[in-house]
């Protein structure tokens, strides 16, 4: 049954009542998700990964999506999430709808469904939109936000390190693609756990990296893959400046300084879209290699470094379903450095070959 917004608190308080009447159940919430789904083919994807937050997260969920009609309206469902069939409740649910110009009257509306003196975690679900101020007007109450850079284009990157930059003080900034590198940069950063490989940081003078493009690719590199090297420009204490660019239809090759960078794009599907496939850093006569084999979640470290053999090794990683992501990163709700870091030398890194912004609408 679809309800006026004004009459959402009501019906959920009459939820609760009936529940506990049936359950004694105790009503715990730790704070509220709101998701913002900017188109609706991810709807189904946004609320299945909301349910599963919530059973581990107690939460109040506020899933948002709109839609074009004849009249400026918002409309909700609300309802129970429960930790299983016929297990204890664990939440509520509010399922808010915005046909045609009431789209405009989201964050205020969204504001008054927050609940009070709790933490209010921003999700925007699909791409950033090049001219919307949606997203830069819902979070001003947020105390964390998080985006899946997975989704969006290249460009994008810059976009995302300005929003990181100004949200200091604020609120706090997080990217589920940076959670998922976190497998691949403690293996690359285990290269140079020994003062002999680490001496060879300095020579490093070539860096691949393979990727799994989206269908129809047109970008350079992925957004993972432009993060991981802003991750290793960082390390390698390298400035984007400068950079200089020649690419083809399926690899892009960077010359920044004393470094060539080369991204190729291999077709796989049986990794999410964007994934690094493969990264190898070559130097004064080392090599250091980690590739994802057949087995997408089997890795090969291979390090190569004169007058030190080593044995390759694989190492099984665990899979990172989105809901694992959302998990990780509430649990750690607060600004990190490294990514904020990276995440700016790659989008500069990029930049020169990012696609350029849409025309903005015309006004009518």
């Amino acid at each position: 049954m679809r309800l006026s917004l004004d009459a959402v608190e009501r019906e959920i308080g009459r939820l609760w009542e009936a529940e506990a009447q049936r359950s004694q159940a105790a009503r715990v919430e730790l704070l509220t998700l709101v998701a913002l789904v900017s188109e609706r083919r991810f709807l189904e994807r946004a609320q299945r990964v909301v349910a599963e937050v919530v059973r581990a997260f107690p939460s109040r969920s506020i899933v948002v999506t709109w839609k074009d009609g004849s009249e400026n309206k918002l409309t909700a469902d609300v309802g129970l999430h429960y930790a299983g069939p016929g297990g204890a409740v664990c939440g509520d649910a509010i399922n808010v709808e915005a046909i045609s110009g009431g789209r405009k009257w989201l964050p205020e509306n969204i504001d008054r469904l927050l609940l009070a003196d709790l933490p209010m975690c921003l999700w925007w679900v699909g791409d950033l939109p090049d001219f919307d101020d949606l997203f830069d007007r819902s979070v001003v109450s947020s105390d964390l936000v998080i985006v899946n850079s997975s989704e969006m284009d290249l460009r994008d990157l810059e976009k995302l390190s300005n929003i990181a930059a100004r949200s200091r003080g604020r609120y706090a900034v997080t990217d589920l693609t940076w959670s998922r590198l976190k497998s691949m940069q403690e293996l690359i950063a285990r290269f140079f756990d020994d003062e002999l490989a680490r001496g060879y940081i300095s020579k490093i003078d070539r860096v691949a990296i393979e990727f799994a493009p989206r269908e129809a690719e047109t970008d350079v590199a992925s957004t993972q893959a432009a993060l991981l090297f802003g991750w290793i420009a960082h390390a390698l204490n390298l400035r984007p400046d400068g950079v200089q660019w020649k690419r083809g239809a399926d690899w892009g090759e960077a010359t920044l300084g004393r470094l060539t960078v080369r991204f190729d794009h291999r077709q796989r599907a049986d990794v999410v879209s964007g994934a690094v496939l493969r990264v190898t850093m070559e130097g004064g006569g080392a090599r250091f290699e980690v590739e994802r084999l057949e087995d997408p979640l089997v890795l090969r470290w291979t390090r190569d470094v004169p007058g030190a053999p080593m044995a390759s090794q694989m190492l099984r990683v665990s899979t990172l379903e989105e809901s694992t992501l959302m998990l990780r990163v509430l649990g750690r709700p607060r600004r990190d450095p490294l990514f904020e870091k990276s995440l700016h030398i790659g989008s500069r890194f990029v930049r020169p070959v990012a696609p350029r912004f849409s025309s903005p609408p015309t006004r009518l």
